[in-house]
């Protein structure tokens, strides 16, 4: 037997959710219950001020700081889940090169997935790591606070840029040599 019922959209299952949660503003636990109902029904992940854009497009009344903190603790919640214990770690070279590679392979895989938010996030995450590292009176820090500098500057040509830098004789004098 063919069946008729239509799939339904993002949108029909977050204004199909909002109706069942029958409040009367979104905050914290309506964007909670739509994003359980969107990985459910359609298997996906939004964002919660993704969600809430729809509903305020709907002209929804959102709890505007409940919304902001619900969505920066999800924001937060998702890199640590991207970036486990342990795998970002800038103590030595090796693992600083290794760290930040991985930062550049991320924020890659969310520029051409064309997911700005999680870009935004990587990029987030990485002014954090300078900010942190730019305190610290250690060369190697400074060093790899240059880098981050240039990975914001223009993320597009930077693992070129890290490969020069790490061949560059003025590097390996101070540094020795770096695995890329």
């Amino acid at each position: 037997m063919i069946s008729t019922k239509r799939q339904q959209s993002k949108r029909d299952v977050i204004l199909e959710t909002w109706n069942n949660c029958g409040a009367q503003s979104v905050g914290a636990y309506e964007l909670k219950t739509i994003q359980t109902a969107l990985k459910e029904t359609l298997s996906i992940v939004e964002s919660p001020a993704s969600v809430a854009r729809v509903l305020a497009d709907e002209g929804i009344k959102l709890r505007h700081p409940e919304v902001l903190n619900f969505d920066s603790g999800w924001r937060e919640q998702k890199l640590h889940e991207l970036f486990g214990p342990g795998e970002l770690e800038f103590e030595t070279l090796q693992t600083a090169v290794d760290s930040i590679n991985r930062i550049d392979e991320l924020f890659i895989i969310f520029e051409s997935e064309g997911d700005s938010e999680s870009a935004r996030a990587v990029t987030e995450l990485v002014r954090e790591v300078k900010s942190d590292l730019a305190t610290r009176q250690i060369r190697l820090a400074e060093e790899v606070s240059g880098w981050l500098t240039v990975w914001l500057q223009n993320p597009n040509i930077f693992s070129d840029w890290l490969a020069l830098r790490l061949n560059s004789p003025e590097f390996i004098k101070e540094f020795g040599e770096a695995k890329e």
